[in-house]
């Protein structure tokens, strides 16, 4: 019979194999709190703060539908958002209408895009992509009286690559 002997680094991962299958205990599961239910429930809406954009989750029974979630947005953050540091510089008097489509939701604005910011914008997109709708995360189309060619956006806090 030959022995052969490992290779240092071989024989180094040998032994880690081996030492963390030793340990592991056999206690089932262990009962801590609700269980994790996915999404938090409740109307995300993004405002701005002094930072940038931020996302707040407003505690509600089940999540607004699209054009409600964007009626809400309009409005504003309520006082407890206020208190936080949170505004929105979208107009007050504004009106967006969303119409969703396969894999796209355009946004048709009632006032002019260029009169918005790019945070402001993105307040817009962002709540949209979280709104709830069918199928992935759309992209947003925004069309306004400026910019009837609709002009793709993404939300950066969502930007993967």
């Amino acid at each position: 019979m030959t022995v052969r002997r490992l290779a240092p680094p071989a024989a180094l991962a040998a032994a880690l194999l081996l030492a963390c299958g030793c340990s592991v205990s056999t206690t089932g599961a262990v009962r801590n709190g609700q269980p994790a239910t996915g999404v938090q429930p409740g109307t995300r809406l993004y405002f701005l703060d002094q930072h940038g954009i931020r996302l707040a989750i407003r505690p509600t029974a089940q999540r607004e539908d699209l054009q409600q979630t964007l009626n809400t947005l309009l409005a504003g953050p309520d006082q407890s958002e206020q208190r936080q540091g949170l505004y929105s510089e979208l107009p007050v008097k504004g009106r967006v209408e969303a119409t969703a489509t396969p894999g796209v939701v355009t946004l048709r604005l009632s006032w002019p895009a260029a009169s918005l910011s790019a945070p402001t914008i993105q307040q817009l997109v962002c709540t949209t992509e979280d709104a709830p709708t069918t199928g992935p995360v759309p992209k947003v189309a925004i069309v306004s009286s400026d910019a009837p060619s609709a002009i793709q956006q993404q939300c950066d806090l969502h930007r993967t690559g």
